[in-house]
Order: structure tokens, then sequence, then C-alpha cells
């Protein structure tokens, strides 16, 4: 991602049969980076965050969808980082083996305990780079996205993609609650970039003008 000040950097993994998008953000000053969303090749991220310097701090998941956290067993292994997560996915993390089931995926091993729960409006840090926790539930009942307003971006999850949004048919989907979390992005400004959990990145104001789910469903 394009970065003129030099403060950040961000790094983008394609995983898995559903083609999930994880992430993770670095503050260069410090070499501190957070892992955004495990949901696969957990060892090929520790190595490219080895490689590239950057210390892993911790592990912010958006919500517990499988394509989402299929790699916590493998990196919990490998590393100690924190995980953070929404206490209203909570049911849907423990029935984790139950959906690699249903969508054909494999979990192997445990999943770890989560190790810190998120709340709206809640401020996080990673080295210098500071995110507020939006609670952004519709796709799952405890989603949420990642916003650093000083940079101008979001970590969205599965709420909102490139011309869509995130499935409301699964279980602990609302369509109401999406509706509500989609009025609450367009409070947002129209140059925020979002990093959505598939697809390609696009903004905010992009997404006002031609995504037809933000103009009502």
């Amino acid at each position: 991602m394009s970065n003129p000040t030099n403060t950040f950097e961000i790094l983008t993994w394609v995983v898995g049969p559903l083609q999930t998008s994880i992430y993770a953000i670095a503050c260069t000053r410090t070499n501190k980076a957070v892992h955004i969303d495990c949901g696969g090749q957990a060892q090929k991220v520790l190595n490219d965050l080895k490689t590239q310097g950057f210390e892993l701090e911790a592990i912010w998941q958006t919500h517990a969808h499988i394509d989402h956290i299929a790699g916590l067993p493998e990196i919990a292994v490998h590393s100690d980082a924190p995980i953070y997560m929404h206490p209203a996915d909570q049911p849907l993390y423990q029935a984790a083996p139950q959906q690699a089931q249903r969508f054909g995926l494999n979990l192997s091993g445990g999943l770890p305990e989560i190790d810190h729960e998120l709340h709206d409006n809640q401020q996080l840090s990673v080295g210098d780079l500071r995110a507020q926790v939006l609670f952004l539930p519709g796709h799952s009942p405890g989603s949420v996205g990642f916003y650093f307003e000083e940079l101008d971006l979001l970590f969205g999850g599965d709420v909102i993609f490139a011309g869509s949004i995130g499935r409301v048919d699964l279980p602990g989907s609302s369509v109401d609650q999406m509706r509500a979390s989609l009025e609450r992005l367009k409070s947002l400004p129209d140059t925020t970039r979002v990093l959505p959990g598939h697809g390609p990145a696009t903004t905010l104001g992009q997404e006002k003008r031609f995504n037809p789910f933000m103009q009502g469903f």
C-alpha cells in the first residue's frame, strides 16, 4: 500500500479456498506489528514479518467465521501474541469445527483462548499507530472494523466489499444490523480506504456512490 509518510507498512496475504484477505499493519518507527484476521498460512505470515524485521504484538480479529480464524491454532504454537475478538462472536468461535465442516475446510488443532475482548469505540495501538474499534454487526453478531483515522484507513472484515457486502444469510447474521452498520460507515470520510476481507481495496466514497447496498436493501 502507498505510504508517502513512511510511518506504516501493510502486508497482505490471500488464503484458503474462499480467497480470504488477511493483513498485518506495522509501525515502521517501532517495528511493532499486528496481524488482522488469522485466516491461514500462519507460518508464512510469521516468516514474512520476521524477514521484514517486524515483531508481532497482537492478533486482531474482525470476526469469527472459519475463513478468518483457521490459522489461529497454528499461529498460537509459534507465537504468544494475544488474540482480540468481540465477545458477541464467541458462539461462532466455539462452533469453528462445525463451520469448517459446513464449508469443507480443515481446522487442524484446537483453537486458542481469546485473550482480550473488543468493544465499540475501544482505542487500540500498534507502535505509534492508533486505531478505533467500530462495532459493525450484521454479517456476524460481533463483527468489527479497525479504523485508523490518522491514516484514513479501515480494515473492514466482511462488512463491506467493493460493490457488495458480507452475507447476511448465515447463522447469527442480521439484515437490520447490517443496515445500521452501513449507515455508520457512511459517516466516515469519503477518502477512507477500505481493506476488506475479500476482493480488492476500495474507498468509502466509491462505495457510497456505486455500491447498491449503501443505497438501501
